[in-house]
């Protein structure tokens, strides 16, 4: 028995060890697993477009950018789409994040936004990137309000999908009380740098992230002289919605 024992903690503990090291290799970056589209490293200096997925709060991969993603790169030229895992997140292939997804609720804290931030410094060196534009929807939009703040210049074009831009007044529109670790684009667009296009796009029946969210964080981005824009379209809170198609296109018109 005593063996028995020793066998299947030792097992364990080698379990554990594989999932510390999930994300290696030649598709992960600064801990994240990614798949790109597009020209390789080293062929030009291209135009890089990253793509983030939101919390995916029921569960399941996280790969549902990978296709708008290729699609992105097919139909441009010198364009290299990056569809990016957040930390603890997993695709169909069983790629994985490294860190942690806290049970995919409050996603997008400190922690998990610099290992974002660190991904595209890295990918930004790799592919010899001219600009970069980025994409995120929902917890993914949260995390790329704040990065391009809180790492000013390291992204040149920015889309918000489906933006929980302020948490505070996000949780209370949910009845959600108590204390949080995410934070918050509005807190942060202080430190954007002034020209960098924003356009944040929201479904008009989106009940999870009100257009009241996206509409708040345009006005006072405006405020501060920033070149912002809020995009209200028919379709609710999911990215396949009326939301994806004009995200992608707002997108387009920043990869040049």
């Amino acid at each position: 028995m005593r063996r028995i024992v020793l066998a299947a903690v030792a097992a364990l503990g080698l379990v554990t060890s594989t999932a510390a090291l999930a994300c290696e290799g030649g598709s992960c970056v600064n801990g994240l697993a990614y798949e790109a589209f597009g020209p390789a490293p080293g062929t030009g200096s291209p135009v890089l477009a990253i793509f983030v997925h939101g919390d995916v709060s029921d569960g399941g991969p996280a790969d549902y950018m990978y296709s708008y993603a290729r699609q992105f790169a097919a139909s441009r030229k010198n364009v290299v789409a990056i569809a990016l895992l957040r930390p603890g997140y997993y695709d169909r292939a069983g790629r994985r994040s490294d860190g942690s997804d806290n049970g995919r609720r409050d996603t997008f804290h400190s922690g998990n936004n610099r290992a974002v931030s660190g991904a595209i410094r890295e990918l930004r060196q790799i592919y010899k990137a001219r600009a970069i534009v980025a994409i995120g929807h929902s917890g993914g939009a949260g995390a790329l309000g704040v990065i391009a703040g809180s790492d000013p210049g390291l992204i040149n074009g920015l889309v918000l999908a489906s933006c929980p831009c302020d948490v505070t007044a996000w949780r209370a529109s949910r009845g959600r009380g108590g204390r949080y670790s995410s934070q918050s684009p509005v807190d942060y667009l202080s430190g954007i740098p002034r020209g960098i296009p924003i356009v944040a796009v929201t479904g008009k029946a989106d009940d999870n992230t009100r257009p009241e969210l996206a509409n708040d964080y345009v006005a006072r981005a405006q405020a501060l002289g920033l070149n912002a824009r809020l995009q209200l379209v028919g379709g609710g809170h999911g990215f396949g919605s009326g939301v994806g198609s004009a995200a992608v296109s707002a997108l387009g018109g920043m990869a040049r």
